[in-house]
C-alpha cells in the first residue's frame, strides 16, 4: 500500500507511486461472468447524458475484468452515500476526501482503496486555490465586501480547506466579510460565475483552475491565485472491507489498469489511480478537528 501524505502530505512527495503489479489477481477469472452484482454510488459534476455514457462504459470495463456485475448509482449528495454506506445498502462509492473521514466514524469497516492522480502533480495529492477577478482583487485583503464563490459546505477543497487554512486564521468571517456569498456544487460551476461576474473571486481546486487557464477560459491578465493551500490528498473511492479480500485486489487492480477516461467519471481529469489507505487521509482528520 502506497502511504504517500503527512502532516502537509503525510509521506515524502517523492515517493514513487504504486502500479497494479503489486497486486496479485484472485482465483475468480475475469472470463466467469459472475452472477454476483456489487453496488457503487457516486456524485457527477457533469451532464446526465454524459455520465451516464461514462457509467455505462466503467460498469461494462469492471465485469469484465472481474466477472461481477456493477450497479453504479448516480445520487444528488454525500449524505445519502454516506446512508448507503452505512447500511450496506452499497459496497463501494466515490467520496469527497472530508465525507470519507465522517462516514469512517459511522462505519469501521468504510477502507479507501485507490484516489486519483491528478494530471498537474501527478500524485494523489492536489491544493485548494482562491481565483479572483484582478480588476476588482488582487491580494487577500481586498476580499472584503466582494462576492464569494464556495463549491458547497462539504467540499474539501471547495469550502473546508480555505476556511480552516486561510479564514479561521486571517479573522476572515465569510458571512460578514464577504458582500455575498455563493455555493457553485462544482468547480467548473464556480470558474464559470467567475467569468461571468456573478462573483468575484472562487475557490477552486488546483486542477479546475488549470485546466480552465489551458483550455484558454481564464485570460490570465484579468483572473490571477491570490492564495494557494498546502497540499491534501484527492479524493478516495472507497470499499466495504467485508467484502472479499481477494476481490478488492481485483478491483483495485482493474480501477489502476483502466484507461483514464473510463474511470475520470467525476467530471476531473485524472492521470489514472494510484493506491492508497486510511493514513492518507490523516490530515483530513486535522483539519476534521479543528472544524470540530
Amino acid at each position: 500500500m502506497m502511504l504517500l501524505l503527512s502532516a502537509g502530505c503525510s509521506r515524502e512527495q517523492s515517493q514513487a507511486v504504486l502500479s497494479s503489479n503489486s497486486l496479485i489477481p484472485s482465483r475468480k477469472s475475469a472470463s466467469e461472468p459472475g452472477s454476483e452484482k456489487l453496488h457503487i454510488a457516486i456524485i457527477s459534476d457533469q451532464s446526465s447524458q454524459k455520465q451516464t455514457q461514462q457509467l455505462k462504459a466503467l460498469s461494462k470495463y469492471l465485469e469484465k475484468s472481474i466477472g461481477y456485475k456493477f450497479d453504479i448509482q448516480p445520487q444528488k449528495d454525500y449524505e445519502t452515500i454516506v446512508n448507503l454506506l452505512v447500511t450496506e445498502k452499497i459496497q463501494i462509492a466515490y467520496l469527497d476526501p472530508f465525507i470519507y473521514v465522517k462516514a469512517k466514524e459511522k462505519n469501521i469497516q468504510i477502507e479507501p482503496m485507490v484516489a486519483p492522480m491528478t494530471k498537474v502533480t501527478g500524485r494523489p495529492w492536489h491544493t485548494s486555490m482562491i481565483i479572483a477577478n484582478s480588476t476588482r482583487i488582487k491580494t487577500v485583503k481586498e476580499l472584503q465586501k466582494k462576492r464569494f464563490g464556495f463549491i458547497n459546505k462539504s467540499s474539501t477543497i471547495g469550502f473546508i480547506i480555505p476556511s480552516i487554512e486561510l479564514f479561521e486564521p486571517a479573522g476572515i468571517e465569510p458571512e460578514k466579510t464577504f458582500s455575498e456569498i455563493k455555493f457553485l456544487d462544482s468547480g467548473e460551476q464556480a470558474i464559470a460565475a467567475l467569468i461571468a461576474g456573478e462573483v468575484d473571486a472562487v475557490a477552486v481546486a488546483q486542477e479546475t483552475y488549470v485546466k480552465a487557464q489551458q483550455e484558454q477560459k481564464l485570460d490570465p491578465a484579468k483572473y490571477v491565485k491570490i492564495w494557494e493551500s498546502s497540499p491534501f490528498p484527492t479524493a478516495p473511492i472507497v470499499i466495504s472491507n467485508k467484502l472479499d479480500p481477494g476481490l478488492i485486489n481485483d478491483i483495485k487492480k482493474a480501477l489502476i489498469d483502466a484507461p483514464a477516461e473510463i474511470v475520470a467519471i467525476s467530471g476531473v481529469e485524472t492521470a489514472g489511480y494510484t493506491l492508497v489507505d486510511n493514513l492518507n487521509y490523516e490530515p483530513i482528520k486535522k483539519l476534521q478537528s479543528k472544524l470540530d
